[in-house]
């Protein structure tokens, strides 16, 4: 194995008295650029996908769901007794209309005792707020996100107003609008939630179920608690969101009645569509791989026709074809392997560096932008400029999210091997001096 290693590199990088052949250098570094593109976009797509995925599950999704459960003191046993479970909450979902001034918004309130709220850590760390800060039981407080926060204009300590309808019927249903301090304002980092959420005591549940013109009647009548109860769901948070199908099976078989909802079913539709995004990326540029493994081939086979003469002394002195062809079957090997090691640990020191890098080019477009308005301005061209790396108006994020998956990243540096060695085992496959004394002679 090492004379064909040995023989394989002289051919990439040939003695200094021959001629350079920056062919197979460009082959090596264009690998290597798809190998830190490769890295660069699928850290980067994972980031996101991966903290859109988390911020669905710990906010709004859970990763188990129980309705309808006719034993609801069992199933929280059930669920204290069982070393996966994290975490549960009792909590109610419904839509009503936000109001601040002369502004209405439509609005997901989640009802949730403020017990189960503290307890949920995975909760209040993915909506940055802290656990003291949690106030929401007692009268009519609410805690809204930034987003929708800053839409209405509001501030903690400020109120707004919630629509109720009362009535029990459509036929009967009147609008009726209750008053609420806000007492805390989270940022998750998900548009959707920071702008369209808020959280409130479930001990206002029956203001959304029968409106404040009911609400007294309501809570007179001897079923009404078991009522609103039974219309909560229990949410469950995991230790490990991937062992969901166990504990639903334990929880299905202490309760055969329970109505029990995966993660993995509740958002199917979305996380299959960022599943296929991913792969979709990941074809598109592995082409890469093949434009460069083309250029590799051509390279190999013009390295075959200019070592004839080597090969004819090779032959001369009994080497088979084989053993000739896996010379060059290793230089596209050796291309491959210095390829992708350098494109995988070029690409790493890229990520892991990639918000200081932007930054440091967003503050030379910043100078550069500065520059460009003092001449504007002094021209009497324009009133100023503004730049943000990432502006609000298009981005909801304040840096660039990065995760590296281990088997990804060896997944790239395996296509860059197999792109060299496939390109030089069809390179090499045809080596062939049909005389090498004759072939010798003439040359």
């Amino acid at each position: 194995m090492q004379p064909y290693i040995f023989l394989a590199s002289r051919y990439i990088w040939p003695r200094k008295a021959d001629k350079k052949n920056t062919t197979k250098l460009l082959s090596i570094f264009g690998l290597s650029a798809g190998v830190i593109t490769l890295i660069s976009v699928m850290s980067v797509m994972n980031g996101l996908q991966f903290g859109f995925i988390n911020d669905i599950l710990e906010i709004e999704s859970y990763h188990i769901r129980i309705y309808n459960v006719d034993d609801k003191e069992g199933v929280i046993r059930t669920l204290e007794n069982s070393a996966a479970v994290q975490s549960f909450a009792r909590f109610y979902d419904t839509q009503t209309l936000i109001q601040s001034g002369h502004r209405l918004d439509p609005v997901m309130v989640r009802l949730i005792s403020e017990g189960d709220f503290r307890r949920d850590k995975s909760l209040i760390k993915s909506i940055g707020i802290e656990e003291d800060h949690v106030d929401i039981a007692g009268d009519f407080k609410v805690i809204i996100g930034a987003e929708l926060a800053r839409v209405l204009r509001v501030f903690e300590g400020d109120t707004i107003s919630l629509l109720s309808l009362s009535g029990r019927s459509f036929a009967t249903l009147r609008p009726d609008v209750i008053d609420f301090t806000i007492t805390g304002i989270f940022r998750s980092g998900y548009f959707q939630f920071d702008r369209s959420m808020i959280f409130i005591s479930d001990e206002h549940m029956s203001l959304f179920e029968h409106g404040a013109e009911s609400r007294d009647k309501a809570a007179a009548e001897s079923n009404e608690g078991f009522y609103l109860d039974n219309r909560k769901i229990i949410g469950v948070k995991l230790k490990n969101r991937y062992r969901d199908l166990q504990t639903i099976f334990e929880i299905k078989t202490a309760h055969p009645n329970a109505e029990v909802v995966s993660w993995r079913e509740r958002n199917r539709s979305f996380f299959n569509a960022l599943r296929m995004e991913r792969v979709v990326m990941f074809l598109l540029v592995t082409l890469i791989f093949v434009v460069i493994g083309v250029n590799i081939f051509n390279s190999i086979k013009r390295t075959v026709a200019e070592k004839l003469e080597d090969i004819a002394v090779l032959y001369a002195i009994g080497a088979s074809e084989k053993a000739v062809r896996k010379i060059f079957f290793f230089e596209g090997v050796i291309i491959g392997f210095i390829s992708g090691l350098s494109g995988v640990i070029l690409g790493l020191l890229l990520i892991v560096n990639i918000n200081e890098i932007f930054m440091i080019f967003g503050i030379a477009a910043m100078y550069l932008l500065m520059c460009v308005e003092f001449i504007a301005s002094t021209a009497g061209l324009s009133d100023g400029f503004s730049f943000t790396l990432f502006p609000s108006d298009y981005f909801y994020l304040a840096e660039i999210p990065v995760r590296i998956v281990l088997p990804e990243i060896v997944t790239v540096f395996l296509f860059a091997l197999f792109a060299g060695a496939l390109s030089a085992y069809f390179a090499s496959k045809k080596i062939s001096v049909a005389n090498p004394t004759e072939y010798l002679r003439h040359e």
